[in-house]
């Protein structure tokens, strides 16, 4: 004899912020990887997402393509 017992998933929060992250964002001159945009401009914002004593991560989106993108 066995019962199973379904729970439920708990709910996470999108870390970087969920889809509002990129609204009033600056912009910079970055070339886009993918090859087949070429676009030279990017949505561009910065966080601490190591420790201290490590450089900051910036996030890119491409102004052309939505591509997204990061760098350390």
């Amino acid at each position: 004899m066995f019962e199973r017992k379904y729970l439920a998933s708990k709910q996470v929060d999108d870390v970087l912020g969920g889809a509002g992250s990129w609204d009033n964002v600056d912009q910079t001159t970055a070339q886009c990887p993918r090859e087949v945009c070429g676009n030279d401009r990017a949505y561009f914002f910065q966080l601490q997402i190591r420790s201290a004593d490590e450089p900051m991560t910036t996030f890119y989106k491409c102004t052309k393509c939505a591509h997204q993108w990061r760098e350390n």
